[in-house]
């Protein structure tokens, strides 16, 4: 083999283990910030107040490893953790109660990501904040990176989403260097929930929806006059046997799901986004405004700006959680394409009833024999 082109496999091989290994540092850094905010949380329900050294000890590591893979945490943060952790270690004989009321609590702090600022009233409220955080942070992850080096497996689904996985570690049962891995293959608890619903009778992944002639217009000129946006052709997801990011940027779409799925409920999210669409402006937004009143009822806390839809489910049961991985993979499969139809408010408002009925199809006739039969 040509010297030259040795340099380059080896190169791309290198970029490969990098990317790899920077992952895998970064997974590495949150697991040990969920398990050091899990112990200070522990010790702060106790019946006689924390150990105090031991509680400085764990809010050290909390601030620590959240600062190493988080850019949201700020140097004033930083520092109240540290002023917290000195106040600890030297708590100049007060009680735990009066240790708690002369820290400076509640003060507000910015909102992680796009969601509202946060008004901590004490250590557990900080240590939920951190949380939050953290979230944003692996939510990110993939934005931060070219993932196309990983030279992930493609996982043989039978839906049109070109799935393609990176293994942080627990998430694949599969024989390295592999190319293409069954779905039978995935470990990862997060996108078994998922696929549950993403697999369920009476959705769809492909195929016509029925739009009408003039939502057929508006689509072609929208088409032809937006803007080329940043699109892989392949979907990416990091597992690990708890966690999972799911990313998918195909066609018009911008689809997102970041989850912990555990036994602990106090580490347990799941973080959602979705943009885009191939309609105009309003139609897309309507779909939005579908979504996020789904989601809205499912119990996620939502924010909605024109066609993206922000969602998260924070510390919630293994149950709960897992129902609902398996609901949003219902929600990706049904809501394809719906933007198409949305062509006044009051589709918006049935397709909604119509999803939490679990008419996932979408039929007017099985609505209207629900209401016949309700009433």
């Amino acid at each position: 083999m040509k010297t030259w082109l040795k340099n380059i496999l080896r190169s791309h091989s290198q970029k490969k283990e990098a990317f790899l290994e920077e992952l895998k540092r970064i997974y590495g850094h949150f697991r040990t910030f969920l398990r050091s905010r899990e112990k200070a949380l522990g010790l702060l329900n106790g019946p006689d107040g924390p150990p105090f050294d031991e509680l400085a000890e764990h809010l050290k590591t909390v601030i620590d490893s959240l600062n190493l893979f988080s850019k949201e945490c700020s140097l004033d943060l930083v520092r109240r953790f540290q002023e917290l952790e000195t106040r600890l270690r030297n708590p100049g004989g007060l009680s735990w109660i009066e240790w708690t009321a002369s820290s400076g609590f509640p003060f507000t702090c910015p909102g992680a990501g796009p969601f509202s600022e946060k008004t901590v009233q004490g250590l557990p409220d900080l240590l939920d904040y951190t949380h939050e955080l953290a979230i944003e942070a692996m939510f990110d992850l993939l934005d931060r990176f070219d993932p196309s080096w990983s030279k992930a497996p493609k996982v043989q689904t039978g839906l049109p989403i070109n799935l393609h996985v990176i293994d942080l570690g627990g998430g694949l049962f599969s024989e390295a260097g592999k190319k293409v891995v069954r779905k039978e293959e995935i470990l990862c608890e997060p996108l078994k929930a998922m696929f549950k619903g993403m697999y369920y009778p009476g959705i769809t992944w492909s195929g016509p929806i029925g739009v009408n002639l003039k939502g057929l217009m508006v689509i072609m000129a929208q088409s032809t006059s937006r803007p080329e946006e940043d699109f892989w052709d392949k979907t990416y997801a990091l597992l690990s046997g708890s966690y999972m990011n799911y990313n998918s940027r195909l066609g018009y779409h911008y689809n997102s799901v970041d989850a912990y799925l555990g036994d602990t409920a106090i580490n347990n999210h799941i973080r959602f986004m979705f943009k885009g669409g191939a309609a105009d402006d309003i139609r897309r937004n309507r779909r939005a405004r579908f979504i996020g009143a789904v989601l809205e009822h499912l119990g996620f806390e939502v924010v909605i700006q024109k066609d993206l839809v922000d969602a998260r489910f924070l510390r919630s049961s293994r149950e709960a959680t897992e129902k609902n991985l398996d609901l949003i993979g219902r929600l990706m499969g049904c809501s394809r394409q719906r933007d198409m139809v949305m062509n006044d408010e009051a589709v918006v408002t049935w397709h909604i009833e119509a999803f939490l009925r679990g008419n996932y199809g979408f039929d007017p006739s099985i609505n209207n024999k629900e209401k016949e039969l309700q009433g």
